[in-house]
């Protein structure tokens, strides 16, 4: 076994989503093989993270994409449950997390390393996430869906995006990911770091390419999107915005309004950093509200104290 003085980081990579049988295996070699071409020259312990269920059914030929692959099995099962077993079972004191679907760029381990080495107190740093797509709708999925972490350049954030982020060991074990929000919920985690004075970082060249699925995806995302934004601030009376969700269904025009808002925001300051061109932004702003429409059905799930059904995969 690595000696853990001698690794430099260790990467955690989780199929966060349902098993889609070889498509699923075909995009997770896809990613292994992505990673071992990085162009980091340090030690790094790669990890893949699966249930315990899942153990018969993991392909043999996996380490063929990655050689130094480890494979740890989990009692957990969501997406959270595997990521925080998979940093609990790293061997490096700095964790990179990535899901199955995201291609990492060539210079995507390099970049958080320097980063990394260059604020080695800062308890998370988030990359940026394009899709793997070609098209005017990809580029602006992605602004919309993605551009919420991003600061215009490498500095401080206020949320972390965990399909594509790094952690300090210890910050992951002290503020684990936790599932009461759902799939969707790790603002909780950001947030808990926050107040406990944490340091969350940005670096825009640790870029990775997740799988597409176009509308049928982004409704699926949405629902669930809507109800841990409503179940966070139903658990959490300090949130910002918690009034409006107190209302009830009289309080959804607040909510919509807010959530546009946001995103119109993002659209206007960081357009141009994934690809959407000045005259395509107000294209962006009307696909926004039909985005966030999608977010309301969830939003009303949580209101009337409903739970979310399955385990979140989109596939």
């Amino acid at each position: 076994m690595a000696d853990k003085d001698a690794v430099a980081a260790s990467v955690v990579v989780v199929i966060d989503y349902k098993a889609g049988g070889a498509a699923t295996w075909n995009e997770l070699r896809m990613t292994l093989r992505a990673l071992a071409e990085q162009d980091f020259e340090g030690k790094v312990d790669f990890l893949l993270v699966e249930p315990r269920s899942a153990k018969n059914g993991v392909p043999d030929d996996l380490a063929k994409s990655l050689p130094s692959l480890r494979i740890v099995y989990t009692d957990g099962t969501t997406s959270y449950d595997l990521k925080n077993a998979g940093v609990e079972a790293a061997l490096a004191d700095f964790v990179v997390i990535l899901d199955a679907d995201c291609v990492p760029h060539k210079g995507w381990l390099r970049a958080v390393m320097e980063h990394h080495a260059a604020h080695p107190e800062a308890a998370a740093i988030s990359g940026k996430t394009l899709y793997r797509a070609e098209g005017l709708l990809p580029r602006i999925f992605a602004l919309i869906d993605r551009s919420y972490v991003d600061c215009g350049g490498p500095g401080r954030t206020k949320l972390i995006s965990n399909n594509n982020a790094a952690f300090r060991k210890d910050a992951m074990l002290a503020f684990p990911l936790r599932n009461e929000l759902g799939p969707f919920g790790s603002k909780q985690q950001s947030e808990e770091m926050v107040a406990a004075g944490k340091e969350l970082r940005f670096e825009p060249n640790m870029i990775a390419y997740h799988g597409y699925g176009g509308w049928p995806m982004q409704q699926h995302a949405r629902h669930h999107t809507g109800f841990s934004m409503a179940r966070f601030r139903q658990l959490h009376d300090d949130a910002s915005h918690a009034w409006m969700f107190k209302l009830g269904p009289l309080g959804l025009p607040f909510i919509f309004a807010m959530s546009i808002a946001g995103t119109w925001k993002n659209c206007l300051k960081r357009a141009s950093g994934y690809g959407v061109r000045w005259f395509e932004v107000p294209i962006a702003m009307l696909v926004a509200i039909r985005v966030h429409f999608q977010e309301l059905s969830g939003v009303m799930l949580a209101l009337r104290n409903g739970e979310l059904s399955g385990d979140g995969a989109f596939r």
